[in-house]
């Protein structure tokens, strides 16, 4: 049987609203759900290549190619597993962070945090602050080419219009490069807990496990 495999965002963890939507609805039809705590090794010396290389090693667990559910930057990760060959079934990105590597790399918004190597965040799935450190600062030149990657996999994306976080752009960008992708543009903001953008994850994962 097909499982599911749900990937959080950053300073969060698998208990989250998204998270908890995907396990209730895989568990009430029977299906296996998987949700990997992705602060690693920890939060404070986060990098992108310890999520990806998590998520590789448990997807080899697996007897067959999971439909694998990315919210933000676990929808980064969830690109690159899939860019570096892990089979799977069907992706479902969730408002994902595209250039991840990128932005972070030159945005305003992580500026202090280049210039100092360290910022504190607040981390939802622990409802306090933690320190970041440089671990992932020094591992985003790794991850800097992900417009190069072609995903040769059925994916659905879902991505707000007001997405203060991601811009909808890059969702529409990823479409246009990976020709089958479908793009779900919804009246949302990054989070995706309106009942219309719930309502359309179902459908998705519906559609995947059909």
């Amino acid at each position: 049987m097909t499982d599911l495999v749900y990937l959080h965002g950053f300073s969060s963890g698998p208990g989250g609203n998204k998270g908890r939507f995907a396990r209730q609805w895989a568990e009430a039809r029977g299906i296996r759900c998987h949700a990997p705590d992705l602060n690693l090794p920890t939060f404070e010396t986060l990098t992108l290549t310890a999520q990806v290389a998590a998520v590789e090693a448990l997807l080899r667990t697996l007897s067959s190619p999971p439909v694998l559910v990315g919210s933000s930057l676990g929808g980064f990760v969830a690109t690159a597993v899939a860019h570096r060959g892990t089979p799977l079934a069907a992706l479902i990105l969730l408002a994902p962070a595209i250039h991840f590597a990128r932005r972070r790399s030159t945005g305003a918004d992580w500026a202090e945090y280049r210039a100092q190597g360290w910022m504190t965040c607040h981390h939802h799935a622990l409802g306090q602050p933690l320190r970041l450190g440089p671990e992932l600062l020094h591992d985003l030149p790794h991850w800097l080419d992900d417009d190069t990657w072609r995903i040769p996999v059925p994916t659905t994306i879902l991505h707000g219009r007001a997405d203060a976080a991601v811009p909808l752009a890059e969702s529409e960008a990823y479409a246009q490069r990976n020709p089958g992708t479908v793009l779900h543009a919804l009246e949302d903001d990054h989070g995706l807990l309106a009942p219309a953008s719930l309502a359309c994850l179902q459908a998705a994962l519906a559609a995947a496990f059909a």
